[in-house]
C-alpha cells in the first residue's frame, strides 16, 4: 500500500494565502507535483466544490478539506501548518493545521479506513499539540503514520476478579436504569467528519 503522506507533502509555517480556495489550490498543486494526481486544477476544483457544501473547519484550529476526485491516482494526505491562519468556517476561529485529504473516486476501503483514523486522531488535543510542536516535516510524517498505523493495539491488562453477580432482583432494585444516546453524523464524502463527530461525542460522554 502506498504511503499516504511523505515529507514532500508537508509544509511547515507556510503562507498559502488568505482564503480556503487559495489553500486548497496550493495543496492540490503539491499533490500533483508529487505525481499523485494527474491534474492539479481538477483536484482543486473538486476540493473547493466539497468545501462549498459544508465548511471543513473544526474546533481547535483545525481544517480538513477533502474530496474524492478522478484526478487522484494515489490516496494522499497533504498537510500545512499555516502562518497566517485561514478561516475554514469553524465556530472558534481560524485554522493553522490543515490536512488536505485527496482520495481517488474508487478508493478502496483499506485506504479510507486509514484516512478515518487520521480524522479521529485530530479530535485529540495531545495529537494536535504534537503537530504544532513538530520541528520538521519528517516529525509530522512520523506522527501521522503512528496514528494511521494498522499495528494491533496492546492487549489490555487483566481485569480484577469480579464480585459474585447479584441476583436479577437485586440488580433491578439497586441499579439505576441505563440511558442510551443516539446520534446521527454525516459527511458528504464519507471520509472525515462522520468519524470525528462520533469520536468527539464519545470523548465528551
Amino acid at each position: 500500500m502506498s504511503e499516504l503522506i511523505t515529507a514532500e507533502l508537508v509544509l511547515l509555517d507556510a503562507d498559502l494565502g488568505n482564503s480556503t480556495g487559495e489553500v486548497i489550490e496550493k495543496l492540490a498543486s503539491l499533490v500533483a507535483e508529487q505525481g499523485r494526481a494527474t491534474d492539479a486544477g481538477a483536484l482543486a476544483a473538486d476540493g473547493k466544490a466539497r468545501e462549498a457544501k459544508t465548511a471543513t473547519g473544526v474546533p481547535g484550529g483545525i481544517a480538513i478539506p477533502h474530496c474524492r476526485s478522478a484526478a487522484v491516482t494515489v490516496p494522499t494526505l497533504a498537510m500545512a501548518r499555516l502562518n497566517p491562519k485561514v478561516d475554514f468556517g469553524a465556530k472558534d476561529g481560524e485554522a493553522d493545521l490543515v490536512f488536505f485529504i485527496a482520495a481517488p473516486d474508487g478508493a478502496d476501503q483499506a485506504h479510507l479506513k486509514l484516512l478515518s483514523k487520521l480524522a479521529r486522531a485530530l479530535v485529540k488535543k495531545s495529537f494536535t499539540a504534537s503537530l504544532r510542536a513538530a520541528q520538521s516535516e519528517a516529525q509530522i510524517v512520523e506522527l501521522v503514520r503512528d496514528v494511521v498505523s494498522d499495528a494491533p493495539a496492546a492487549a489490555p491488562a487483566p481485569a480484577p476478579a469480579a464480585a459474585a453477580p447479584a441476583s436479577a432482583a437485586e440488580e433491578t432494585a439497586g441499579a439505576p436504569k441505563k440511558k442510551s444516546i443516539v446520534a446521527v453524523t454525516a459527511c458528504p464524502t464519507g471520509i472525515a467528519h462522520t468519524y470525528m463527530a462520533a469520536d468527539s461525542l464519545a470523548q465528551t460522554a
